[in-house]
C-alpha cells in the first residue's frame, strides 16, 4: 500500500516481509490470495491487488476509493551543477555530475525525478532554483558546484524547497577522482533523507549498484550523454567518440553500448546514416548491452525498433517494447510503446500510453513532441497546435518542437507560418536532409511548385552525399500532385527499408494514395513481411 500504483517485485516482498529468512515463493502466493479475500473489491468492482506476470504485484486504488490514495511522492529536479574547475576540458563535469545524481535518485522508489532532458535548458542559462522549481513543477530542487583540482574533486550540494526560504539541506564532499562514485552515493542518500524519504532495502541495493568500477569510463559515458542530448550531427559525433572510449576502458560496461544503439537509430531515422548501415550497428550494440545487462530497458527499446524498422517484424518489436515497459515503467517506455501503437493504427491505446508518459514527464521535449504527433494522427488538430506551441516554449532552440509546429500550422490552414516553422527547424538541426525534404513539401502546399522542385533537385545534386529520404520525397510528390511519382518513391523507400515506411498505413500526408492498388500492396508488404 505504501507503493500504491507501483509494481512491487516478488523479491522485494519476500525480503520485506520475511527479512533474513529463506521462504518459498509459494508462501507469497498463498498470502496474497488470502489478502485478496480479506480486502474484497472496491465499490467499482476492481480488485485491490493486481498480479503482474513474472514480476510481482501492484496495489491498485480504484477510482471510487481515490480519496484514500496515499500522498504523492515528492518531486525533485537536479539542476546542472556549476563547474568551477580551472582547467579546460572539464566543461562536461558539471552537467555530468547532475546526470549521475539524476540517475542515482531515479532508482529510489519514493521520489519522482525530472529527467536530464528537462534540465538541459539551464546549462547555458542558469536560473534561480526556486524559479526553476516552479517552471519544472517540482517540490524541491538540487543545485551545486563541482571543482576538480588535480586528482581531487570537491562537490557542494544544496537542496532547496520551492515553497520555503533558505536551503533545506547542504553539504560538501571532497574525494579523490577515483572515489567519485562514493560522492554521488552519499549525496543521493542525503538528498533522500532531507526529503523525508524512507530508504528501503531494495533502494539501498540500487544505490549501491555499480554499472562500472572504472571512473574514467563512467566519465566518458557521462560526456557522451551530454553531447548526445544536443541531437545534431556534430554533437552526435562527439557522443560516439565518448561512448567508444567508455567501451574501450571497460568492455563489460553495458550503458555505453545502449547509448551507441540509441545513437545509431537516431542517425538512421534522421537520414544522417543510410539505414542499411545504421540498423546492423544498432542491433549489435543493443544485443551487446543486453548480454551484459539484460535489465536495461533502453537497450530493449532500441532492439525493438531495429526489429521494426529493418525487419518489419511487428510481433518481435512489440515483445521488446513490452519487456522494456515491464523493466522500467517510466515515461520513456510508455512514450515509445505509444509510438509503436500509433504505427499500428491503435490510436486509442496509443493515446493512453502517451498520456501516461506525459503525466510522468510533462516537461520532456521528446514526450511533448510524441504527444503532439499522436494528436496529429488522431485528427485532434486544435490540441495538436496547442501541444506543439507548448513544446516550443519549453525549448525554443530544439528543432523537434518547430518541426511539429510546422505540421500543426499546416493543419490549421496557416501555410506561410508552417513554412517559416520548418525553416526554423532546419536551421536548428544544422540543415538536416530529412527536414529539407519536408520543406519542399511545405513549399508545394503553399503553391510554390517550382521552389519545391528546386529544393529537391538541389538535394539530389548535393556533393556531400546527403540525399532526401525517398519516403519524404513521396510526400512532396503528393503535395505536387504527382501520385505516380510518389508511389515510385515509396517503392524505393521500401527497398531501402527506410524507417518511415512503418507509418505508411496511418500517415495523413499520404492519404491521397490509399485507394491505389500499388499503395495497398506496399502496406501489406510492410505489415506482413519480416524477412
Amino acid at each position: 500500500m505504501e507503493r500504491a500504483g507501483d509494481v512491487v517485485t516478488k523479491d522485494e516482498l519476500l525480503q520485506r516481509v520475511w527479512p533474513d529468512t529463506f521462504v518459498e515463493e509459494a508462501n507469497l502466493s498463498v498470502n496474497v490470495s488470502a489478502l485478496r479475500k480479506a480486502l474484497g473489491t472496491g465499490e467499482d468492482g476492481h480488485a485491490y491487488i493486481q498480479t503482474i506476470p513474472r514480476r510481482g504485484y501492484r496495489f491498485v486504488v480504484p477510482a471510487a476509493d481515490a480519496a484514500r490514495k496515499p500522498a504523492p511522492r515528492p518531486s525533485i529536479a537536479v539542476l546542472p551543477f556549476r563547474d568551477l574547475s580551472p582547467s579546460a576540458g572539464d566543461e562536461y563535469l558539471g552537467v555530468g555530475t547532475s546526470v549521475a545524481l539524476i540517475s542515482r535518485l531515479s532508482r529510489l522508489s519514493g521520489i519522482v525525478v525530472r529527467p536530464t532532458s528537462a534540465i538541459l535548458k539551464y546549462v547555458d542559462a542558469p536560473a534561480d532554483p526556486r524559479e526553476a522549481g516552479g517552471e519544472l513543477r517540482v517540490d524541491a530542487v538540487v543545485e551545486g558546484t563541482v571543482q576538480r583540482s588535480g586528482k581531487r574533486v570537491r562537490v557542494t550540494v544544496h537542496l532547496v524547497r520551492v515553497d520555503e526560504d533558505g536551503a533545506a539541506w547542504s553539504d560538501s564532499f571532497e574525494e579523490e577522482m577515483t572515489s567519485l562514485f562514493a560522492v554521488q552515493d552519499a549525496a543521493a542518500e542525503q538528498v533522500a533523507r532531507a526529503l523525508d524519504v524512507e530508504l528501503r532495502g531494495a533502494d539501498r541495493a540500487l544505490l549501491a549498484r555499480r554499472d562500472t568500477t572504472d571512473v574514467q569510463a563512467f566519465q566518458a559515458y557521462l560526456k557522451g550523454r551530454y553531447f548526445w542530448s544536443r541531437f545534431t550531427g556534430e554533437w552526435m559525433g562527439r557522443a560516439f567518440a565518448c561512448y567508444q572510449e567508455a567501451v574501450e576502458r571497460d568492455p563489460r560496461y553495458a550503458l555505453p553500448h545502449a547509448g551507441l544503439a540509441d545513437a545509431y537509430l537516431v542517425l538512421g531515422f534522421s537520414g544522417l546514416l543510410p539505414p542499411s548501415e545504421a540498423w546492423p550497428l544498432a542491433e549489435e550494440s543493443a544485443r551487446t548491452a543486453l548480454r551484459l545487462d539484460e535489465s536495461l530497458a533502453d537497450a530493449h527499446i532500441s532492439l525493438g525498433f531495429v526489429r521494426l524498422f529493418r525487419d518489419w517484424d511487428w510481433e518481435s518489436a512489440r515483445a521488446s517494447l513490452k519487456r522494456a515497459l515491464d523493466l522500467s515503467p517510466g515515461a520513456a517506455a510508455h512514450q515509445w510503446y505509444s509510438l509503436f501503437l500509433d504505427m499500428e493504427g491503435r490510436l486509442d491505446d496509443a493515446r493512453r500510453e502517451i498520456e501516461r508518459a506525459f503525466e510522468l514527464e510533462p516537461l520532456s521535449i521528446v514526450t511533448g513532441a510524441l504527444r503532439g504527433f499522436q494528436l496529429n494522427l488522431a485528427g485532434d488538430h486544435a490540441r495538436e497546435l496547442e501541444q506543439f506551441r507548448a513544446t516550443v516554449e519549453l525549448d525554443p532552440n530544439h528543432f523537434l518542437g518547430h518541426w511539429g509546429l510546422a505540421l500543426a500550422y499546416e493543419h490549421a490552414g496557416r501555410i506561410e507560418e508552417s513554412v517559416a516553422s520548418i525553416r526554423r527547424a532546419i536551421a536548428l538541426a544544422e540543415d538536416s536532409p530529412l527536414l529539407t525534404a519536408v520543406l519542399a513539401r511545405s513549399e508545394a502546399l503553399a503553391g510554390r511548385h517550382d521552389e519545391a522542385r528546386r529544393i529537391l533537385a538541389a538535394m539530389e545534386a548535393d556533393p556531400s552525399g546527403a540525399r532526401p529520404s525517398a519516403y519524404q520525397r513521396a510526400a512532396a510528390e503528393v503535395a505536387l500532385g504527382d501520385p505516380d511519382a510518389a508511389l515510385d518513391r515509396l517503392e524505393q523507400a521500401a527497398e531501402a527499408r527506410e524507417p518511415w515506411m512503418v507509418l505508411l498505413s496511418v500517415d495523413p500526408m499520404l492519404s491521397a494514395l490509399r485507394g491505389d492498388p500499388r499503395f495497398k500492396a506496399l502496406v501489406k508488404r510492410v505489415r506482413t513481411s519480416h524477412s
